[in-house]
């Protein structure tokens, strides 16, 4: 090509090009694409014309992309500062309407909670426990109110301290994943909790013990009639004030103690409920997006609203463990550390954001596009990384959510019907636990056979109870991706059987030792199931498979634990419990039966639960066998290259 035909051909992308660089407003995406094309037209040009003055012209254009591309880039301490001071605070000024919402409500439930206790001061064993309650009065009794502060050591309480609260505040921001309701039921149960535990202190004062001059008596009776039309209510309140500032009471002793941690804890757990409520607004207000797609970005901007609680949790800790149990501080030092933290608070959270977004620029945006959602079917055989893994499963069971969520009730009821029927009273048959990770043990209490003291017949149960699960799953594959389902075939189900029936052994037993092999080997199997019945794939194929590619299948079954174990552990909180709860009131009979239909409702819940995680198991490690079977034999890309040589003899012939 003549170098003159070369310009021709491409001066009005290069003009364009020179445009896009002058231009303020970047886009990323149009400066890749133009340093890529810039640096094949140079390449042409130091091959073709390498004395020409189009070469140095390109050449300069290459430098100035490659300084547009580069010149903003930041390490990852840069990143670190840009995030408090100017990532968080526009998602949090953004987010400020759900953080509001959050605080009206924290502040209605702690009212709640101190007219419940008003009118029934037992309501306060009914919240605090009556353990807690007896102990603050022999502690108030024995003249030290806050002594339960000096219970553990230092470091112990600190470290305990700022692990419980962040688990409550994680639990009241991804509850806001069920449409902000989870959220409200966390902050009103700890505003309640709040309300009677401050008001609690209040009611043990004497507020008649302080004595004031008759002058200030007779000036309180005065501005009490005169501002109730004649009546007297208002004198216990002008009481209180007055008892509150003279330094004796112990209503002051608890703010004044309390408050040095309270102050971020409390505040932490509020923003940490705006977090939710802005994650579950995209599911509620989707918008011109759709439903994911709003509460995709919506859950971002939560998640780092959550994250930019932890300093504040961990700082709280602190305080808690090492400043708080010294009651012996002076007062003016006390509330000058409250007030301190409480404006940090207020000039974070609520005047810094202003400026933030008043003053610049963002350096960092959210606004992009979201991704449209592929409308045709997925590739079988394409080669992907663990999150493309993931992003695709999810595409895949959202294409089929109803059939995923009655399927799997379906099956759920049927196990849960069958696993009754082993005998036994209905309300021993499972002992569910509800701490921390126990959801693994809860699901080892509904597969195990063996290590519960059942039968083998039980592990039958489990093998069929996975069978069923697997054919969802693969249904629901084989609906969204361009897998063709062979006709039906005895062998091929009863090898898939006979994996579930692997997969039930391998829980039929207890223990640490066991609990391992099946970690090790569950996906092995699960690989092995679903490859044996979509590709006749073999048992030492598919250990070929899966050894070559370990920190990949492991992670995606890992990274679906961790995705999964935050809703299970809701059954197990304060969610459950109200639910539970709930229909206690609803549905009255003698307590053995209700013990019985609560054990009933468990078990079906859990494994529900178990069988979502389980088909999302499946449906990732059946994706994550096409990629395997690509990288090994490059099928799909033989075929496309043989395509290309058809292609290319088609146009020819249209072209003739």
């Amino acid at each position: 090509m003549r170098e003159t035909d070369f310009i021709e051909r491409n001066k009005d992308k290069w003009a364009r090009y020179e445009q896009s660089l002058e231009r303020s407003d970047q886009d990323p995406d149009l400066l890749n694409r133009l340093y890529v094309d810039t640096t094949d037209d140079l390449s042409i040009s130091r091959t073709f014309y390498p004395n020409r003055s189009v070469r140095v012209y390109l050449n300069g254009l290459a430098q100035r992309t490659f300084l547009q591309v580069y010149r903003g880039r930041r390490g990852e301490l840069g990143k670190f500062f840009t995030f408090w001071t100017d990532e968080l605070p526009r998602v949090v000024h953004a987010s400020r309407r759900p953080l509001f919402i959050a605080l009206v409500i924290f502040v209605l439930s702690m009212l709640i909670g101190v007219l419940s206790y008003r009118i029934d001061p037992v309501f306060a064993e009914t919240i605090l426990g009556a353990d807690y309650v007896r102990l603050t009065e022999a502690n108030i009794a024995g003249d030290d109110p806050m002594a339960v502060y000096k219970s553990m050591d230092e470091l112990g309480m600190s470290v305990h301290i700022t692990l419980n609260n962040l688990q409550v505040a994680f639990l009241t921001f991804i509850a806001g994943a069920f449409f902000c309701v989870g959220t409200v039921v966390f902050l009103v149960r700890t505003g309640v909790m709040l309300g009677v535990f401050q008001y609690f202190f209040l009611a043990q004062g004497d507020y008649n013990a302080l004595e004031v001059s008759p002058a200030t008596g007779w000036l309180l009776r005065g501005l009490s009639w005169v501002l109730t039309a004649g009546g007297d209510g208002l004198e216990r309140v002008f009481a209180s004030l007055i008892y509150l500032g003279s330094g004796e009471g112990l209503f002051r002793e608890s703010l004044l103690t309390i408050w040095i941690h309270g102050a971020l804890e409390i505040s932490s757990i509020v923003i940490a409920g705006g977090a939710g409520l802005t994650m579950g607004a995209g599911l509620l207000f989707p918008g011109t997006l759709t439903r994911v797609q709003s509460f995709g970005r919506s859950a971002r901007a939560g998640l780092k609203i959550m994250l930019g609680t932890v300093p504040l949790f961990v700082v709280a800790g602190f305080l808690e463990g090492y400043v708080t149990r010294h009651t012996e501080l002076p007062d003016g030092v006390r509330f000058a550390l409250i007030l301190l933290c409480f404006v940090f608070i207020v000039w974070y959270y609520v005047i810094y954001p202003r400026a933030v977004v008043s003053r610049k620029e963002s350096s960092v945006s959210d606004d992009r596009e979201p991704v449209a959602s592929q409308t045709g079917p997925y590739r079988f055989g394409d080669i992907r990384s663990v999150g493309e893994q993931l992003t695709h499963t999810f595409g895949v069971l959202r294409s089929g959510l109803g059939r995923l969520l009655g399927g799997t009730a379906l099956i759920a009821l049927a196990y849960c019907v069958l696993s009754f029927a082993f005998g036994g009273p209905a309300e021993y048959r499972y002992q569910f636990v509800a701490y921390f990770l126990g959801d693994f043990e809860n699901i080892f209490e509904l597969t195990s056979s063996f290590g519960r003291g059942r039968a083998l017949s039980f592990s039958v149960l489990v093998a069929l109870g996975f069978y069923a699960l697997f054919r969802l799953a693969l249904s629901l594959v084989y609906a969204r991706t361009d897998l063709v389902r062979s006709a039906f075939s005895w062998r091929r189900e009863l090898r898939l059987l006979a994996v579930s029936g692997l997969l039930a052994l391998c829980l039929a037993f207890g223990g640490t030792a066991v609990a391992l092999l099946v970690f090790l080997f569950f996906p092995f199997l699960m690989t092995l199931a679903v490859g044996g019945y979509v590709s006749g794939v073999s048992a030492k194929q598919t250990f070929r498979l899966v050894s070559t590619n370990v920190p990949g299948t492991y992670a995606l079954f890992g990274v679906i634990i961790l995705v999964a174990f935050p809703l299970m552990y809701l059954l197990d909180t304060v969610v459950g419990s109200y639910l539970f709860t709930f229909l206690d009131w609803v549905v009255y009979t003698d307590e053995r039966t209700i013990d019985a239909r609560n054990v009933m409702l468990q078990t079906f819940s859990y494994y529900f639960l178990f069988g979502l995680v389980f088909c999302t198991w499946a449906v990732a490690f059946c994706l994550n066998l096409g990629s395997l079977l690509e990288v090994e034999s490059a099928a799909g890309l033989r075929e496309t290259i043989a395509g290309l040589g058809s292609k290319r003899r088609l146009r020819g012939m249209e072209r003739e």
